[in-house]
């Protein structure tokens, strides 16, 4: 199904520094592949997974973009669009 993809879109995608690098989350398979590769415990981690496992539903998807944008914040890892790198 091709439509799949759009739906579990982050928009805008999120920049995220892993040690040196900068990674682009454009969807929300790839956020929960970051976090489950990356468990940094700052924020409600174990709640944002649930979140991003379950989204199945718009209302779902919104919530678990937002719990990763949050848990990533929290961890000092989100690159805010506009600010030195």
């Amino acid at each position: 199904m091709t439509e799949a993809a759009p739906s579990s879109a982050l928009i805008p995608p999120l920049t995220l520094r892993d040690g040196d690098t900068l990674v682009e989350i454009a969807s929300l398979d790839a956020a929960l592949l970051f976090a489950e590769t990356h468990p940094l415990h700052e924020g409600d981690y174990e709640g944002m997974i649930r979140r991003l496992q379950s989204a199945h539903e718009t209302a779902d998807r919104i919530e678990a973009s937002n719990a990763f944008k949050w848990w990533a914040e929290s961890n000092g890892i989100l690159v805010e669009a506009g600010l030195p790198e």
